[in-house]
């Protein structure tokens, strides 16, 4: 009898000793896994793979019956209400390209590329001025107010256009379906506020290539000096 009772001693001893050491070591197990999977989750959120092959440039059409060219620099005089210039973009960097229909144009380059028109054209505007620095990205009407009395833009979907004369895209006609094919720079009453050149970058993009502070963080783009005459 005395034997039993030292054995059911024992076992009670083990068990009461042995299972906490077990629970633990199986919470710490479980832990450790549950780590590794949300690191394989940060892993996995921070890879962004970037699939856009779309090339592009900011041409100039001086209508002339000659080629458009590819610009890199512009030079222009900036008087006050005066159109600095307008830039066309077409989905190539050719040094020159055709004065053919800006249509029929941007879809020579267009068809090149699959799923294309998932993708919409965006700008970014850079310069210097008395009272500090503007670095805007434009991706419809509404973000060029900002600085409207220093430099006006004008945005246009010549794409969507069937011929004639017609107006620069207002916010309100700004859609989901609205191409930004070119742009126009004209100065603006306080034009002379600037203190450096002026920076365009044209850039096609998803909603999820613009970051929370508005900014593009994709490789489809393309940028231009313009320069003041003096």
């Amino acid at each position: 009898m005395k034997k039993v009772v030292i054995i059911l001693s024992i076992l009670c001893i083990l068990i009461m000793g042995v299972s906490p050491l077990i629970k633990t070591k199986l919470i710490e197990y479980k832990g450790e896994e549950e780590n590794k999977v949300e690191e394989k989750e940060e892993i996995k959120e921070d890879i962004n793979i970037d699939n856009n092959k779309i090339i592009l440039g900011l041409y100039k059409n001086y209508r002339d019956g000659k080629d458009r060219v590819l610009i890199h620099e512009y030079e222009s005089k900036w008087e006050y209400h005066q159109d600095i210039s307008s830039f066309e973009v077409y989905y190539t960097n050719e040094e020159s390209i055709s004065n053919e229909n800006q249509i029929k144009l941007f879809d020579k380059y267009k068809d090149i590329y699959e799923n294309v028109m998932d993708y919409k054209i965006g700008f970014k505007i850079s310069f210097k001025t008395i009272d500090g620095e503007v670095n805007k990205t434009i991706l419809s009407p509404k973000d060029t107010n900002d600085f409207y009395d220093i430099l006006e833009i004008y945005l246009y979907d010549d794409y969507h256009r069937d011929g004639g004369w017609y107006s620069h895209t207002t916010e309100e006609e700004y859609n989901n379906d609205t191409l930004l094919t070119s742009i126009k720079l004209t100065a603006g009453v306080n034009i002379n506020k600037i203190t450096s050149d002026i920076t365009l970058e044209a850039f096609t993009y998803k909603l999820e290539d613009i970051d929370e502070l508005g900014n593009y963080q994709g490789n489809s783009r393309y940028s231009i000096t313009i320069k003041k005459v003096i």
